[in-house]
């Protein structure tokens, strides 16, 4: 492409509109294809959306019935009148050939976004600001090239049916590993900011490792470790997997069974596609390269960052903590909307619950930021009684649930088997 002449096809364009000009059956595979922009010639995409227009509308599409539409909305004139019309079912060989002719269109158009999208990072490169952001940002931009960078406006009449349609389907949230806990918000849905927040010790990167390994039946999970190295997480991930005692992998004091456990297990470990980032120094843009990173390896099933108190704030930014992680809860709820994978975010708690007689925390005991509780879609508060190391009661606090409602979740905490279970489940029937 040169700056005098962008890329551009427009005798595939007038094929692909003559096409549908003559055939229901072409329209359907080009609108599969192409949406408005897609055209070079402005006058194209007029047509284009004029034909949809009828068509949506249950009217017979031609010739005729395009031109006195276009007329109606005063834009014949503009588009070459009726004679052009008939101009462009000349111009199309045969109808049945038009997702060909729509592929030919749609790659011209995909390299004019490309065109534009390059001038946009030329423009980046001279703008202050931290460089791993701009990175981030251009990374961005070059990903939009691959879709329509604008929609139609619908109503909500336009739009009811394809909702009401998939009142049929199954939900489309991912179950958690606890029965108790899904009773109450169903699962974990796309697109949404799951958080859980405690105390130190009570629990958090156990409820938080459980939720990643059940995402890992979906698809990909990126988990960003702050505080653990990636080998502390697979220590507690093998002793979660074949309730092997935690505190003999950490001694590396194993017995001959635990050994035939682990190389009975190993192969199958190799496909748990569960991606650890330990740099404890991450800043949020490190942890949506790294999500973004993973999912162009294979497609996102999560994101899970344990904790947010401990991302780096960048250099230079002199904002007060409070902002910073105000930021930090924002950026990942949207992150979660445009990636459509659930957002698991861990959260220290203030020492409030600890003043309170019967210890159980609430909502506003979230640390450093209420914009966390407002950004988020669920809240999960975490409490132990006992605060031993292995079996006692723990409680899960629904605190706020977005779609439902709220309400406490009885569960059994096995520390030294990294593991939660539903009250009831022991850890030697419950599955590996």
């Amino acid at each position: 492409m040169n700056d005098q002449m962008p890329t551009q096809d427009i005798l595939a364009e007038q094929s692909v509109l003559g096409a549908m000009l003559l055939s229901r059956e072409a329209i359907a595979d080009v609108s599969e294809v192409l949406t408005g922009p897609d055209f070079y010639q402005p006058r194209h995409e007029t047509i284009f959306r004029t034909v949809l227009a009828l068509q949506a509308g249950g009217q017979p599409v031609d010739v005729i019935t395009v031109a006195d539409a276009l007329n109606r909305d005063g834009e014949v004139d503009r588009v070459g009148g009726p004679g052009y019309l008939h101009e462009l079912t000349q111009a199309c060989p045969t109808p049945s050939t038009a997702g060909f002719y729509a592929e030919i269109v749609s790659k011209h158009a995909l390299r004019r976004r490309l065109g534009v999208a390059g001038q946009k990072i030329r423009d980046m490169a001279v703008q202050p600001g931290d460089e791993a952001e701009l990175v981030e940002l251009a990374r961005k931009v070059v990903d939009s090239t691959s879709k329509a960078t604008t929609s139609a406006v619908q109503s909500f009449g336009e739009t009811i049916d394809v909702m009401l349609g998939q009142l049929d389907d199954e939900p489309d949230h991912i179950a958690t590993p606890w029965a108790a806990v899904n009773d109450i918000i169903g699962g974990l849905r796309p697109g949404t900011l799951n958080v859980v927040g405690a105390r130190p010790g009570v629990g958090k990167s156990v409820i938080a490792l459980q939720l990643a390994k059940e995402l890992t039946r979906h698809g990909a999970v990126a988990f960003s470790s702050l505080e653990m190295s990636e080998t502390d997480v697979q220590i507690r991930a093998v002793s979660a997997d074949l309730r092997i005692d935690l505190g003999r992998l950490l001694r590396r004091d194993l017995l001959v069974s635990d050994w035939e456990k682990i190389r009975a297990r190993r192969a199958a470990w190799q496909n748990v596609p569960l991606y650890v980032d330990d740099n404890s120094g991450a800043t949020l843009t490190d942890i949506k390269r790294f999500a973004r990173s993973v999912h162009r390896r294979q497609p996102l099933a999560g994101l899970v960052v344990d904790y947010l108190q401990l991302m780096s704030q960048p250099a230079g930014d002199k904002r007060p903590r409070h902002e910073y992680v105000s930021d930090m809860s924002r950026s990942l709820k949207i992150l979660a909307m445009e990636m459509n994978i659930p957002v698991i975010a861990l959260s220290q708690l203030n020492r409030g619950s600890t003043q309170r007689e019967d210890k159980m925390p609430t909502i506003a005991d979230l640390r450093e930021s209420g914009s966390i509780e407002q950004d988020a879609d669920v809240v999960m508060l975490l409490h132990r009684e006992t605060m031993g190391e292995n079996s006692g009661d723990m409680g899960i606090l629904i605190a706020k649930n977005r779609r439902g409602t709220t309400g406490l979740a009885k569960l059994e905490f096995w520390g030294h088997y990294c593991s939660v279970y539903d009250q009831g489940v022991s850890p030697l029937r419950a599955a590996a």
